[in-house]
């Protein structure tokens, strides 16, 4: 494929994810090739020698590259390892057109739901059980087992499933004409809501790898939208937002849980500053966060996509 600067191979490749920087709409300034990576299979990889690039179809868990004999940059989302490439604030601002600040909502929080997981459907539990659950908008569109999730390794007793399943009889629910897609979403939902209670597509510590942190367009839309938020996310969600120049919310509420190491009780710990956050006047501390509200909105909406994608041009050429 020629873009006029460069030519771009594209490898086939399982992934069903479209080609990255033709969304962004700006490609690295040099020839090289494009792999959308899906499993540990490079036999698809073409044989040129051009600089290789690899990006991981789901972004969270790294693949396999032992057996791919050349060089390559891996671009990922995940923040944990090097060559880190973050899309997903500029999904943010593709997503959602700029709003203005409005003081005046119906509801508290937005939590919003697409796959079945332990650490969302725990939260769902802890809303329901605290009556904290009539004052969201909601959604919750899958319903499977996710007993599994909870594993004592991880410092979870069979209540913590117990409570988890305590909503099998509420869910699925889709009360958004069956999608949970952000892009099909009404900005409404955002309008209507003070605060975003986020379950990040990242979280448990398994027994046998390290979580990435990975802080995705849920998140971001929060902040496109001028929400405050708590996230159920990997360790250090919290402090990678700030890294990255974002204000969050420590000096009015618990922030502790993004420190905490162990998989039940950082839980347990977000579960707690919802119940708190869930006593306070929404509308004043709403007031009181408008400035960094608005910053943070201008910074999703201030991103420098071309100077971000031209930081892939040196790492494929080093």
């Amino acid at each position: 494929m020629s873009t006029g600067k460069h030519t771009v191979h594209f490898s086939q490749s399982k992934a069903k994810i479209k080609d990255i920087f033709d969304y962004l709409g700006h490609y690295p300034e040099c020839n090289f090739i494009f792999h959308m990576v899906f499993d540990s299979d490079w036999s698809t990889v073409p044989d040129i020698d051009l600089p290789l690039l690899l990006w991981h179809a789901g972004e969270a868990f790294v693949e396999d590259t032992s057996k791919l004999d050349r060089d390559f940059v891996y671009v990922t989302g995940n923040a944990l390892l090097s060559n880190h490439f973050n899309m997903h604030d500029i999904a943010a601002s593709k997503i959602w057109t700029r709003c203005c600040y409005k003081s005046s909502k119906r509801k508290k929080f937005l939590f919003l739901n697409g796959k079945d997981v332990g650490h969302r459907r725990y939260l769902l539990a802890h809303l329901n059980y605290n009556n904290i659950l009539k004052d969201c908008m909601w959604s919750y569109i899958e319903l499977t087992n996710i007993d599994s999730w909870f594993d004592p390794a991880l410092g979870f007793k069979q209540v913590h499933c117990k409570s988890a399943r305590s909503t099998d009889n509420i869910i699925p629910f889709a009360p958004f004409d069956n999608t949970n897609l952000a892009r099909n979403l009404s900005q409404d939902i955002y309008h209507q809501t003070y605060c975003s209670i986020i379950g990040e597509t990242t979280f448990q510590h398994y027994k046998d790898q390290t979580v990435p942190l990975m802080v995705t367009e849920k998140t971001y839309s929060a902040c496109a939208n001028l929400h405050m938020f708590i996230i159920a996310g990997a360790v250090g969600s919290l402090k990678l937002l700030r890294q990255q120049g974002f204000e969050t919310f420590g000096d009015i509420w618990d922030e502790s849980y993004d420190d905490i190491t162990n998989t039940k009780d950082r839980l347990l710990a977000v579960c707690k500053t919802i119940s708190e956050v869930n006593t306070l006047d929404m509308p004043s501390v709403y007031a009181k966060c408008k400035d960094r509200l608005l910053h943070n909105q201008n910074l999703i909406y201030s991103i420098d996509v071309k100077s971000r994608v031209d930081q892939v041009t040196s790492w494929l050429t080093k």
